[in-house]
C-alpha cells in the first residue's frame, strides 16, 4: 500500500464570511509561500491567483481553496469540500496551510471544529496555522491533552465571536435605522444611495457595490431620476383597476426595465443575467414601499441564526424562529409593532392618503393569505412525484382544491392548459387507492413465503460473506505487494542497461499486470459478497413482523404522513389512464384505468425526465405536437374557458 509524503505538496485554505476583505488573503497566500519555501515542500499558490479567485467567484484553483462570502459555521463549503476530498485522495499532500483556525471554522459546536482537524490529521496530514503546527495522529492515536484543550478553547471563543459580532451589527443598525440612514443593501426601485455628512448634506451619488468608511459620514436613500418615477406612478395607478398580475404582463409587453435589469443573480452556485421580466411580486414591492410617502423602515423580516433585532435591541431565538422539520433558523415576518420606522431625508412623493387607500385595496385582494408561506410539508403531498399521467409520461402535480387536494397532469399545468389535457385525480381518493393496493399486495397469500424464503437467502450469503472477510484481507495484501513490485519494475526499466535487461524486465511487468488483474478481479467478487445485505435469522424475525405491521398500518387512509413514508418504503408508483368522455356537451376526460408498480418495477410508459419550466415548456411547444390542447379543440365547447355559451366566438 502507498503511503503519504512526508514531505510533498502543500495546499492552502481560507474562507471570508463576509466578503469584503479582499486585501487580506493575498497577504495570507504570501505567508503560505514562505512558509512552503521554509519547509521544503511544493505549492503553487500565488497572491495574484487568489485575488483572480475572488473576482471571478472561483473556489479551487491549483493549491489554493478559498471560500468567499461563506459563514464559518456552514461546514459544508464548496472550497472546503474539495480540500478534503484532495488531501485524502492525492498522497503527496503532505500539509494544509490556513492562517487561523477560525479561517478554517467557526463552528456552532466546538467539537465539531476539533473533529475537522482530527479528520485531516488522520490522513497523515500536518495542519500549519500562522501560531502552531499540528502533526498527524495516527489512526487510533488520541489527540494530545494538551491540544484538546487548546483546539476547544480557541473554536469556543470564534463561536462567541459570531454572537458578539451579531450583538454589535444589531445595535448598530438600530441606531442608523433610527436616524433614517441605510443599513446596508441595495435600495428600492426609484431611489439610489447618497453619501451625506453629519448636518445631512447630499454629498454625492454612490455607485453601485462603492463602499465608502468615512468619520461622521453616513449612506442615505434618496429618490433617482424621473424615468423611474414615471413607472412608479404608473404603476399605482394601474394597480387600482389590475390585478399585480396584469401589471406585471404589461410592463414585460412594453419592454420596460425591471428593477434588476441587466444585474447578475446566481442560483444553484450558477451565475445568470435576469430574465428581464416583471413579476407580480415585484409590483406589490414597489407599491408597497414606505419610502414612496417619505418613511424609512427597518426590520420587516427577522433573520439570523445568533440573535435577532427588535426596537430594544438583540434577542434570543425562539421556536417560532426555527423550521419545525429540519429545526434550523429560518426568516420570519416581524408584525407592525416590532418595525422601526422614522421620517426619511426628503419629502414624501406620492400622496399618503392616496397610497393607503390603495394598500387598503391590496390588503383585501389578499385576503387572509398574505405574509403565509406556501406550505412546504412533504406530510401533505403523499404521492408526489408518484403519480404518472400515462397519456404524456409526465408527474401529475398537487394543486389545491375546494379545501382538499387533487394531483393534475404536470405537462397541462407547465404549458398553462397548451399541451395534453386537464387530467386530474382527487388525491385523496388516489392516496387510499395506492394504500389498498399495498395492503392487498401484502396481504397476498403468496407474498408472505417468497419474502421469508429471499430473506433466508440473503441470510446464508451473510454467512458466506464472513468466512470470506479473512480471504479478502489476504487478498488484498497481495495485491498491494504486487502494486509494489509492478513500480520497482517500472524504476528497473528506466535503469536497463541494454535491450537483454529491458525485454526480461518488460516481460517480468507483464507478468506482474496478469497477476494484478486476476486478484482485483478476485477481490471485486469477495467484496460483492461482503457487501450484500446482512441478514441473520433474528433480522429475518424482525423484517416479517414489521412487514406484518406495515400491512395493518396500509389500512390507515387518514393519516397522510404514514402513507407517504409507506410509498417510499414499497417504491410505489401509479401511472394512470384517461379517455376522452361526453357525458353532456363538454368533452371531458376521465380516468379508466392504470398501473402500480411496486420496488424496481420497469414503468409501463417512458417517464418524462426533461425541462419542467414554463418557459421551456410553451416555447418547446409545436402546431404539429399531439399533444397539444388545441389539437383537441372543437369549438366553444371544448375550449379551455370557464363558460360554454354554445355560439362562436
Amino acid at each position: 500500500m502507498k503511503k503519504r509524503s512526508e514531505q510533498g505538496r502543500a495546499l492552502f485554505y481560507s474562507r471570508d464570511s463576509g466578503g469584503r476583505h479582499e486585501a487580506t488573503p493575498p497577504e495570507y497566500v504570501r505567508w503560505a509561500e514562505r512558509r512552503a519555501a521554509e519547509l521544503g515542500l511544493q505549492f503553487d499558490g500565488t497572491p495574484e491567483a487568489i485575488q483572480e479567485m475572488i473576482q471571478s467567484g472561483e473556489s479551487v484553483r491549483g493549491d489554493i481553496f478559498f471560500d468567499f462570502s461563506v459563514p464559518g459555521n456552514i461546514l459544508s463549503r464548496k472550497g472546503l469540500d474539495a480540500l478534503r476530498s484532495t488531501a485524502k485522495t492525492d498522497l503527496k499532500v503532505s500539509h494544509i496551510f490556513s492562517p487561523k483556525r477560525n479561517r478554517l471554522a467557526r463552528p456552532d459546536n466546538a467539537t465539531d471544529g476539533i473533529n475537522l482537524e482530527n479528520d485531516l490529521r488522520k490522513l497523515g496530514i500536518t495542519l500549519v496555522f500562522m501560531d502552531r503546527s499540528l502533526e498527524p495522529l495516527k489512526p487510533r492515536q488520541r489527540m494530545p491533552i494538551g491540544e484538546l484543550v487548546m483546539a476547544a478553547i480557541d473554536y469556543d471563543r470564534s463561536a462567541e465571536d459570531r454572537r458578539e459580532l451579531a450583538q454589535k451589527i444589531i445595535y448598530a443598525h438600530i441606531r442608523l435605522a433610527k436616524d433614517a440612514y441605510s443599513t446596508g443593501g441595495q435600495p428600492p426601485y426609484g431611489f439610489r444611495r447618497w453619501l451625506v455628512n453629519e448636518s445631512g448634506e447630499a454629498l454625492r451619488e454612490l455607485e453601485k457595490g462603492e463602499i465608502v468608511r468615512r468619520q461622521g459620514h453616513h449612506v442615505v436613500w434618496l429618490p433617482s431620476d424621473d424615468a423611474e418615477w414615471t413607472t412608479i406612478h404608473r404603476i399605482l395607478e394601474l394597480l387600482k383597476t389590475n390585478s399585480a398580475h396584469g401589471v406585471a404582463k404589461i410592463l414585460t409587453s412594453e419592454g420596460i426595465p425591471t428593477p434588476n435589469h441587466g444585474r447578475y443573480r446566481t442560483d444553484n452556485g450558477v451565475p445568470h443575467t435576469t430574465n428581464g421580466r416583471w413579476n407580480q411580486t415585484t409590483i406589490i414591492n414597489i407599491a408597497r414601499n414606505p419610502l414612496l410617502v417619505g418613511v424609512m423602515s427597518y426590520g420587516r423580516r427577522a433573520m439570523g441564526d445568533q440573535l435577532r433585532a427588535t426596537p430594544n435591541g438583540p434577542r434570543e431565538l425562539t421556536d417560532s424562529d426555527l423550521n419545525e422539520h429540519s429545526n434550523s433558523p429560518k426568516v420570519v415576518r416581524n408584525s407592525n409593532e416590532n418595525l422601526i420606522e422614522a421620517q426619511a431625508k426628503f419629502e414624501p412623493r406620492v400622496d399618503p392618503i392616496e397610497r393607503q387607500a390603495l394598500i387598503d385595496e391590496l390588503d383585501r385582494r389578499g385576503g387572509t393569505q398574505r405574509g403565509k408561506p406556501r406550505s412546504r410539508n412533504p406530510a401533505q403531498n403523499p404521492l408526489g412525484v408518484r403519480l404518472f399521467d400515462m397519456t404524456c409520461g409526465w408527474p401529475m402535480y398537487r394543486i389545491p382544491y375546494k379545501g382538499s387536494f387533487r394531483y393534475r397532469c404536470g405537462l397541462y399545468s407547465q404549458s398553462c392548459g397548451g399541451q395534453c389535457h386537464h387530467n386530474h385525480v382527487d388525491g385523496v381518493v388516489a392516496t387510499k387507492f395506492a394504500l389498498n393496493c399495498v395492503r392487498q399486495k401484502l396481504l397476498s397469500p403468496t407474498v408472505m413465503p417468497k419474502l421469508e424464503k429471499r430473506l433466508r437467502e440473503l441470510s446464508e450469503r451473510n454467512d458466506q460473506s464472513d468466512r470470506n472477510a479473512p480471504l479478502l484481507a489476504k487478498k488484498q495484501r497481495e495485491l498491494s505487494e504486487l502494486q509494489d513490485l509492478r513500480e520497482k519494475s517500472v524504476e528497473n526499466m528506466g535503469r536497463a542497461k541494454n535491450d537483454a535487461q529491458y525485454n526480461a524486465l518488460a516481460k517480468r511487468f507483464d507478468q506482474l499486470e496478469e497477476q494484478i488483474a486476476s486478484i482485483e478481479s478476485a477481490i471485486k467478487k469477495l467484496e460483492d459478497e461482503l457487501h450484500s445485505s446482512p441478514v441473520g435469522e433474528d433480522e429475518v424475525a424482525m423484517v416479517m413482523a414489521a412487514v406484518h405491521q406495515l400491512s395493518e398500518l396500509a389500512g390507515k387512509a387518514d393519516n397522510l404522513e404514514l402513507a407517504r413514508q409507506i410509498f417510499q418504503l414499497t417504491n410505489l408508483r401509479m401511472f394512470m389512464r384517461f379517455r376522452p368522455t361526453r357525458p353532456k356537451k363538454r368533452v371531458i376526460n376521465k380516468l379508466v384505468g392504470g398501473v402500480v408498480t411496486f420496488g424496481d418495477a420497469a414503468s409501463p410508459v417512458e417517464i418524462y425526465e426533461g425541462a419542467t419550466a414554463h418557459k421551456e415548456v410553451r416555447s418547446g411547444a409545436k402546431a404539429s405536437d399531439p399533444l397539444r390542447r388545441s389539437d383537441f379543440s372543437d369549438g366553444e365547447n371544448k375550449s379551455l374557458r370557464n363558460v360554454s355559451r354554445g355560439d362562436t366566438i
